[in-house]
């Protein structure tokens, strides 16, 4: 049986209120007072040797504390991990028993028995292809040497679902011509929307966030030749695709925050281009697709992106906020002589489900 994450214990015990008094009284209780009797219930359970039961109201622990922004004791993770090995749930033995040794570090009061578990959860993860959900130990047994996340996810991949992500481009063109003409290119400022997901590389800072978005993007230009005075807002539209290595600080991987970078390809959608044009006393507006203004543009742009972020527990849900500039290297104007490329900053705001 897959073990359970966060969000579907959160659920759970929401479910729970109506089942009966004792829950109901339970669920009356303070969210650091509900941790602190699943604490006292998992201790039960292990010292019996339902080691399985007591990794579900670890869980539970851990639900409550993100849930409620309670905090999280590191020594609680070693115990988790514990638990999860005599559960037979190596992997996420190995997960919490790391998760401790990262934060408490060689000053560790359980230092050396943490190494021990993680050496024996490790052993074990090689000798067996997947966990087994039944316990490791006979009741009455005392709980394994010590042998890190909470719950290991159905598809062992540690899933991230970004869904809905919405935010604001502020873009700009660099442009360059062969011609008498100057251009002088301002802010255009877009919208975009998108999804995107992300999973981690190893147990290491690095991950991966794939992304795919519709944006708009493009610059407001002001034209000199002569007596002729033009203002231009050029508009595109597109779906831009992102694949970005996702860095967590090395010294601290278990920071909100990460910085973003990678590779960007965008397909154009639609062009356009409204003119507002002055010669001598007379003065006139246009609107027309860039290919009809003789704008004749590459359909697919590509170049680098490069950012950072932050996703935190808020409540009961998950925010991710970000910034992602990003630097088209392809020139868009087909026009010999003349190149257009684009350059723009988003700052995105969504939502953060993890699998």
């Amino acid at each position: 049986m897959a073990r359970m994450n966060r969000w579907i214990v959160a659920v759970l015990l929401g479910l729970a209120v109506p089942a009966g008094p004792t829950m109901l009284a339970a669920q009356e209780l303070p969210p650091e007072i509900q941790a602190d009797l699943y604490l006292v219930r998992a201790e039960r359970q292990a010292q019996s040797g339902d080691f399985a039961a007591a990794l579900e109201s670890l869980d539970v622990v851990l639900a409550l504390q993100a849930n409620y922004g309670l905090e999280t004791p590191v020594e609680l993770w070693f115990r988790h991990a514990r638990v999860a090995l005599g559960a037979d749930y190596p992997q996420t033995a190995i997960a919490s028993v790391t998760r401790y040794l990262q934060e408490a570090g060689r000053t560790g009061e359980q230092y050396s028995a943490a190494l021990a578990l993680l050496d024996q959860a490790q052993i074990r993860a090689e000798g067996a292809a997947a966990p087994s959900r039944a316990p490791a130990a006979a009741p009455g047994a005392p709980m394994p040497a010590p042998a890190v996340q909470p719950a290991e996810s159905s598809s062992g991949l540690d899933l991230t679902l970004l869904f809905p992500l919405v935010g604001v481009n502020a873009a700009n063109m660099t442009f360059a011509s062969s011609g008498p003409a100057t251009f002088d290119a301002s802010q255009y400022t877009g919208m975009a929307g998108g999804i995107g997901f992300s999973f981690p590389v190893g147990n290491g800072p690095l991950g991966v966030q794939i992304g795919a978005q519709w944006a708009q993007k493009g610059a407001r230009l002001s034209v000199g030749l002569n007596d002729l005075s033009t203002t231009a807002d050029v508009s595109f539209q597109s779906i831009d695709f992102t694949a970005l290595a996702r860095i967590s600080p090395p010294a601290a991987p278990d920071l909100p925050f990460y910085a973003l970078i990678g590779p960007y390809v965008s397909l154009e959608t639609d062009c356009s281009i409204t003119l507002g044009s002055t010669v001598g006393t007379g003065r006139f507006t246009a609107s027309d697709d860039c290919a009809n203004a003789n704008f004749d543009t590459q359909p697919v742009d590509f170049g680098l992106s490069g950012g950072v972020g932050f996703e935190v527990a808020v409540s009961s849900i998950r925010v991710n906020v970000g910034l992602l500039y990003s630097h088209g290297l392809q020139d868009v104007d087909k026009f010999v002589g003349d190149t257009a490329r684009h350059r723009v900053f988003s700052v995105h705001a969504g939502f953060a489900t993890a699998f």
